[in-house]
């Protein structure tokens, strides 16, 4: 499996009600691409801070948090425009 194969499998699990538009989305739209690549590798970073015991983890896993709703964000755009 590549890498932005990976990716669409992440934003699956997160949005399982939209399977269809997902996988859609995901092969005619490079930036909806793009967007899921981003989506997976903010979801790792952010498990990675929530497990670190380092004195910046607390701020890193925030800015993780924040950064991931905003993806999200931006996939709820993709699937409401593809409506």
């Amino acid at each position: 499996m590549t890498v932005i194969k990976s990716s669409v499998f992440k934003v699956l699990e997160t949005f399982p009600g939209n399977r269809d538009d997902i996988k859609r989305l995901f092969k005619m739209n490079r930036e909806f691409q793009s967007i899921c690549e981003d989506y997976r590798q903010c979801a790792e970073a952010l498990h990675h801070w929530s497990q670190s015991n380092k004195k910046e983890a607390p701020n890193r896993r925030q800015e993780y948090e924040q950064l991931l709703k905003e993806l999200m964000d931006e996939i709820y755009l993709y699937l409401n425009e593809s409506v």
